[in-house]
């Protein structure tokens, strides 16, 4: 599978080869603003879509914005929807494996990075632009405690959604916290995991 961006059209037509093949593991999508989405498959059903804290139909509905990607599988025995968990809808299986084409068939995206604009002729030196924003400084030792007490609850996905939380919290674990009790499926299990990961945290003191 290619290391490249490439139209999001190529991208969904290889996990559809996986899903011909019956493949059973983890397609991670990842787009060209960075962003990274999961999909689950298991004997070629596509099961579960997690894409920028959204799951399932939200998550399709918000991937299929995206122009270029690039995808790497990895082949998992445990790919199968833990019990209790909502599969992702059937009109949304169909557009992943196939239905996109009649909306992104067309698409001839090339991926290229964003080019300088060249100074008006005569124009005056302008003041010196604002800093771009220091990318988000995360306690590795933070971030590991979470992660690890994620995947009891989130499986193989965790560290994807530990990183999309932290992001989105400016690195405050605590933050993440709540943002990742979200994903959870019950009020309960959304309790435990905040009550552990806040253990985890104060361990680390």
């Amino acid at each position: 599978m290619s290391n490249e961006f490439r139209p999001l059209v190529q991208v969904l037509r290889e996990l559809k080869i996986l899903a011909q093949k019956r493949s059973s593991g983890f397609a991670y999508i990842v787009t060209e603003d960075n962003h990274s989405c999961i999909v689950r498959l298991h004997q070629g059903q596509v099961q579960e879509v997690v894409y920028r804290m959204l799951r399932n139909e939200e998550a399709v509905q918000r991937l299929s914005m995206v122009s270029a990607a690039k995808v790497r599988f990895e082949s998992s025995g445990i790919a199968a929807l833990p019990p209790g968990r909502t599969p992702l809808s059937e009109g949304s299986v169909e557009w992943l494996l196939g239905g996109f084409e009649h909306d992104l068939g067309g698409q001839q995206y090339q991926y290229s990075p964003a080019a300088t604009p060249a100074p008006l002729p005569g124009a005056s030196a302008s003041p010196a632009a604002p800093a771009a924003p220091a990318a988000v400084a995360v306690n590795p030792r933070a971030r590991q405690a979470l992660e690890q007490v994620a995947l009891n609850y989130l499986g193989p996905i965790a560290g994807m959604l530990c990183q999309e939380a932290l992001d989105a919290a400016g690195g405050d674990p605590h933050k993440a916290i709540v943002q990742l009790a979200g994903q959870l499926y019950s009020q309960q299990e959304a309790q435990r995991f905040s009550e552990e990961a806040r253990t985890a945290l104060a361990a680390l003191r």
